[in-house]
């Protein structure tokens, strides 16, 4: 993996990392119409948001500050795939929002990192490879913990959340995305 690569990398998971820390934020302080989420529920999702948050600066401080690779400007959504899901998050009711976060969202995540933790050079990379095992700490942490708190009374299992799963596998067969992305140059 270049730096170019890891810099694209990196982008991309601040990206998500700010997606989730904003959604999960959101939902831990904000009650909607009509259906509510309980105390322990929003307890989580309040911890985890804060985590997400500092998973965002954490990747954020890992892009070159080199102008001729701009990192700033690689924090972005990495793929369709990330795009589709978090739209969806946002559309969907909250139950169903915490449902896809936990059984989609939060696993396609933690898949992401260990695949990158593969690609990184230890001889140049140890700050990201640090990075992506206390985030993968944080993730398996989050997804134990939700199993304490969540027991979700239903998981959407619509058309359009197969979709998005399918389009995770793809990006992973096609190597779109993490941890295998290249320049044309």
């Amino acid at each position: 993996m270049d730096i170019e690569q890891s810099a694209d990398a990196c982008g991309g998971l601040a990206w998500i990392s700010e997606r989730l820390f904003e959604i999960e934020g959101h939902l831990a302080v904000e009650s909607a119409e009509g259906e509510s989420l309980d105390a322990r529920t929003r307890a989580l999702l309040a911890r985890s948001s804060r985590r997400h948050g500092q998973h965002a600066q954490w990747w954020q401080n890992l892009l070159p500050d080199s102008p001729a690779l701009a990192g700033t400007d690689r924090i972005g959504c990495p793929t369709q795939s990330w795009e589709h899901l978090v739209g969806y998050i946002e559309d969907a009711a909250p139950v169903d929002t915490v449902a896809v976060l936990y059984e989609v969202a939060l696993p396609q995540l933690a898949s992401v990192i260990e695949h990158l933790g593969h690609e990184l050079s230890p001889v140049c990379d140890g700050a990201a490879i640090r990075t992506a095992r206390m985030v993968a700490a944080d993730l398996a942490e989050e997804r134990y913990d939700s199993k304490e708190v969540w027991n979700p009374p239903h998981i959407p299992s619509d058309r359009e959340i197969e979709e998005l799963i399918i389009g995770f596998a793809d990006d992973y067969r096609e190597k779109r995305w993490p941890p295998l992305v290249t320049h044309p140059r």
